[in-house]
């Protein structure tokens, strides 16, 4: 009867404490961008509208609250409104919630990985105007309205798209005008001195090489028909100085099977102004020269679009090595037992050509006091695409054995393994063997125990040594072995035959007469 008494008392004075309804800010917003216009993120008196609540009614109270969206760590949503303490989100009492409350999803792996929801209580007029401390509004819209720019709301200030520029992303820019390539332009047909013309002018878009084709039609008898010289220029880098042999395109009956003509087509390509004056004969002569072909691509957001690129592109007059570089973020996992991979997040990969070496290395630094570490890694070669692969990263040998039970037949992970390939990821720094079932001194498999061997990649090094056991009065070995130059996990865990050293070093002396 205590109890009752006390429970009514406190139900009466929150009757009698309110003489009149309890108004609160009322707004939502479900996608916060910054924008000016967003006042619900920052509510102010006079900025955003108040409502009266509903009367408190029995076991029912009315208050306010402010409740925000974080995913991952940004500010996403709020909601300010009067609700009732019977149907709030606190579950477990039909009273109004005296301290902050807040729910989150986790998932480790997605995207988003945390998603809190955080609501805030209170119980005078207008009293829910929490805000968030590291967002700040843009003073405009940023002309998002013509998708001139939107609101970086980390630092508050707008980022315009191209075409746009101000602080407000309402100014229009121009087009600044590109320097035109120079190329002699004519052809044959229409001008008897294109064979030997010297002049060059602007290209007449924004094509940044110059040709010369020379196309022979012959017959059957191999009698030459003619021969057309163009000039002119091409976005597309073909060759230096090429031929093909081709069916003539062209309408019938010309085409015809039956009149059996052909075509003999040579191109050239070059980059610089008025480059075009040579012979396009099939043989690099005159003012030719045999160009560089690199890997050209970037990935400037990690979306690893260049990983396995391997198309190669003609550089530009002066290149003399491919490049490579890649940038990723790291973080080991030290809270698991085992050696797991670390967490891991490509920021870019770029191919291109270079002018000059630079060192091949991988470098760290810290970010801040967070457990995670920015790797930059890079490299140079010389030789057309070497800049494959993840740069200042070993190639390895990736296999795995069959379980040979009671036998030493042939294997081929262990005898003829495959070659060596770039690893999936760029922080795998290694080139491993792991190798067990092994009779310790004949290196015999050993009757009724399976060998294994497993060549591959790793974030980590496991080490070059052997353990030893003994099951039935057999001594056995498990054997590591860790390594760091391409293709170096070959032969057994233990040690590398005389034979395949000498493989292992001829094919890294062959990769160091390419690469610098």
């Amino acid at each position: 009867m205590k109890i009752f008494c006390t429970s009514f008392f406190v139900v009466v004075f929150a009757f009698v404490s309110r003489t009149n309804a309890l108004t609160c800010y009322t707004c939502s917003d479900s996608n916060y961008n910054g924008e000016a216009a967003e006042t619900c993120f920052s509510t102010v008196s006079g900025t955003t509208s108040s409502a009266t609540c509903t009367a408190d009614s029995g076991t029912t109270v009315y208050y306010c609250r402010s409740q925000f969206t974080i995913t991952d760590g940004v500010t996403t949503a709020i909601a300010r409104a009067c609700v009732a303490s019977t149907g709030d989100e606190d579950a477990n009492t039909e009273a109004v919630p005296t301290s902050d409350k807040c729910t989150t999803v986790l998932d480790e792996s997605g995207n988003p990985t945390g998603i809190t929801t955080c609501s805030f209580h209170c119980t005078t007029d207008n009293c829910n105007t929490k805000s968030t401390t590291s967002l700040v509004q843009c003073s405009t819209n940023c002309n998002s309205g013509s998708s001139g720019g939107s609101c970086n709301y980390i630092t508050g200030t707008c980022v315009c798209k191209s075409g746009f520029s101000g602080s407000d992303c309402t100014t229009a820019t121009t087009t600044t005008s590109t320097v035109l390539r120079k190329c002699v332009q004519c052809n044959s047909e229409t001008d008897s001195g294109c064979s030997s013309s010297t002049t060059s002018v602007d290209c007449p878009g924004s094509e940044t090489f110059c040709s010369t084709t020379t196309s022979t039609i012959y017959d059957a008898s191999d009698a030459i028909i003619r021969t057309v010289t163009t000039r002119g220029c091409t976005t597309l880098f073909k060759a230096v100085d090429e031929c093909s042999f081709n069916d003539i395109h062209t309408d019938a009956p010309i085409s015809d099977s039956s009149v059996g003509y052909k075509e003999f087509n040579c191109f050239s390509t070059c980059d610089t102004d008025g480059c075009n004056t040579n012979t396009a004969d099939g043989v690099i002569n005159g003012n030719e020269a045999i160009v560089l072909q690199c890997v050209v691509c970037s990935d400037t957001t990690g979306s690893g679009s260049c990983d396995t690129a391997t198309a190669r592109q003609a550089c530009a007059s002066g290149s003399t090595h491919c490049k490579a570089t890649a940038i990723y973020l790291i973080s080991d996992r030290t809270d698991l037992s085992y050696s797991a991979a670390p967490g891991y997040k490509l920021v870019s990969l770029v191919r291109e050509c270079a002018t000059a070496s630079v060192t091949t290395e991988c470098t760290e630094s810290s970010i801040g006091s967070l457990s995670l570490k920015k790797v930059t890694c890079a490299e140079t070669c010389q030789g057309d695409g070497c800049n494959t692969g993840w740069p200042a990263r070993p190639e390895c040998i990736t296999c795995s054995s069959h379980l040979v039970y009671d036998t030493d037949d042939y294997d081929q992970c262990l005898e003829n393994p495959p070659v060596a390939a770039a690893c999936t990821f760029p922080y795998e720094a290694y080139c491993v063997i792991q190798e067990s079932g092994i009779q310790k001194g004949n290196r015999k498999s050993v009757e009724g125990y399976p060998r294994r061997i497993t060549r591959g990649c790793f974030h980590s090094d496991i080490g070059t040594a052997c353990s030893t056991y003994t099951p039935r009065d057999t001594e056995m070995e498990s054997c590591n072995r860790t390594c760091t130059t391409d293709g170096c996990n070959v032969g057994s865990g233990s040690s590398i035959p005389f034979q395949t050293m000498i493989t292992v070093v001829a094919f890294a002396l062959l990769g160091k007469l390419t690469q610098i």
